[in-house]
């Protein structure tokens, strides 16, 4: 199966797609490096985008209108008219400054409103990077763990007592089981070969199956979330491919991001853009960020 263009607004680093809106339509994304947060809606076609201070890895919508965003310091409330909120720090949750530059990369509503949020270090530092969670308020964060290199791509199952992770360059999905707001009992699911290129952003459809998008996989992969196995592959005109998620009104097309950065653009001149695909599988909403 193929994707084809969405949206072709070049990104340089495009992650953290969400589907919002009563019929799942609005399409937000970031361009990490690009310092943007862009949207797409899928009824109209009408787009819109903003500038961020910083490098952003994620922007999730509140449930009271906004964003939550992830810039490189943050993360920030940012209102529907812009207006900024600061909210706890990794300072705050660490007790110390991180010892080497770091910044937020992908992030996650669970099923109990809590976000998740991971770190990685702009020079890709060996367990730089840790996993923390902020409770839907926002006025608490914490650090769950780290000696974490790059933290990626997560989500849910549907009843949320799983909860999936990728740390890529360990080529793999661990699983914790979870326990109201907290997670435990951490254990490998699979592990990706070279070949496939490493594991990135990822979702979980209303049957359980995992959607792991591959950077220099050329591809997004849909595996069983019990046993592993492949099941299907949605390829893409572009190599490094970031995340995903299910959008529509009946939340069954696949809309995937992509870099552009570091790619011959002559030869992959669909690098960065934004792609979309009907794999024949239905999506689980995108849960809202509470303060």
């Amino acid at each position: 199966m193929k994707a084809i263009v969405l949206d072709d607004r070049r990104n340089v680093l495009g992650e953290g797609p969400t589907a919002t809106g009563l019929k799942n339509e609005l399409i937000t994304w970031v361009d990490l490096y690009g310092k943007k947060v862009r949207s797409r809606h899928l009824i109209t076609g009408a787009i819109t985008e903003y500038e961020t201070a910083e490098d952003v890895g994620f922007a999730i919508p509140r449930k009271s209108g906004g964003e939550i965003i992830g810039t490189a310091n943050g993360p920030l409330l940012r209102d529907v008219d812009g207006t900024l909120h600061e909210l706890p720090t990794r300072e705050d949750a660490d007790g110390y400054k991180a010892s080497q530059v770091v910044r937020w990369n992908d992030a996650k509503v669970s099923p109990q409103g809590d976000l998740f949020l991971g770190t990685m270090a702009y020079d890709f530092k060996t367990n730089a990077g840790a996993l923390y969670q902020m409770r839907g308020d926002g006025k608490h964060m914490r650090r769950l763990f780290g000696d974490v290199t790059i933290s990626n791509g997560l989500d849910w199952s549907v009843d949320g007592k799983i909860m999936y992770y990728i740390d890529t360059p360990l080529r793999r999905v661990d699983i914790f089981d979870v326990e109201e707001r907290e997670i435990k009992n951490r254990h490998t699911l699979m592990t990706f070969p070279e070949s496939m290129g490493m594991p990135d952003g990822m979702c979980v459809d209303a049957n359980d199956n995992l959607w792991v998008a591959f950077w220099m996989g050329y591809a997004v992969r849909c595996f069983d979330g019990r046993t592993g196995a492949l099941l299907e592959e949605v390829s893409c005109p572009a190599p490094r491919i970031t995340s995903c998620v299910f959008g529509g009104e009946n939340l069954d097309q696949l809309i995937i991001t992509s870099a552009s950065e570091d790619t011959d653009l002559k030869e992959y001149p669909e690098a960065g853009l934004i792609f979309v695909a009907s794999p024949g599988a239905r999506g689980q909403k995108t849960t809202l960020f509470g303060a």
